[in-house]
């Protein structure tokens, strides 16, 4: 593959100009990229497959030069490292010198906090929502995007607490693919697998 679209990738502002097709066709590329360059290495492999589409969508939808994009634990970068305009840097990652394997800010803008322990993504996105409405209350959006895995710790339940009773406008995307560090347990866990396999969520589905 020759990835055109990776190659001119500059920053998400580029996602703006494409059409379905070229955004389907670099879906593609990320995932070939990922499949040639990570596959050979210690590194997060399925989980970063499994968000390319989420990454993109998130980045046609937000402008995240402003708005806010936390991804938990961090292991799910890779799309959008690759999204971000370092592409050409991509094949260092895990690598001395080279790209680091979780969100780093020094190398890019896109990259907020380096992040590593599970379950911190809402409380941060909530604490830059609300520092963002006292500086600067134009409307920016904070995001932050969690893994099943991620989930049952308490510090989510409470950033979700003080977001409902801040009356915040934060956005929880929930990555429920039942993989995680160790096996899923408790009333939590359980939920989610029955919540998947219900007919009204299916159906929203097709």
């Amino acid at each position: 593959m020759s990835f055109e679209i990776l190659n001119a990738l500059k920053s998400p502002q580029d996602l703006k100009g494409l059409n379905a097709t070229e955004l389907k066709q670099l879906a593609d590329e990320i995932r070939e990229a990922l499949l040639t360059i990570v596959s050979d290495r210690a590194a997060h492999f399925a989980s970063n497959l499994g968000v390319v589409e989420l990454c993109i969508a998130l980045h046609l939808v937000y402008d995240f030069s402003k708005d806010r994009l936390i991804w938990d634990t961090g292991h799910q970068i890779y799309p959008h490292k690759l999204v971000t305009g370092r592409f050409h840097q991509f094949h260092s990652i895990r690598r001395r010198g080279g790209l680091m394997g979780y969100p780093n800010p020094l190398e890019s803008e896109y990259d907020l906090f380096v992040t590593g322990h599970a379950g911190c993504s809402v409380s941060a996105a909530l604490g830059l929502k609300t520092g963002d409405d006292l500086v600067f209350n134009d409307g920016r959006h904070s995001v932050a995007v969690i893994g099943d895995g991620a989930l049952p710790p308490g510090i989510v339940f409470e950033a979700m607490n003080n977001a409902a009773g801040l009356n915040k406008d934060l956005l929880v995307i929930l990555n429920d693919n039942k993989m995680g560090i160790c096996p899923r347990v408790g009333g939590l866990a359980s939920y989610l697998d029955k919540a998947r396999v219900a007919p009204f969520y299916n159906g929203l589905k097709r």
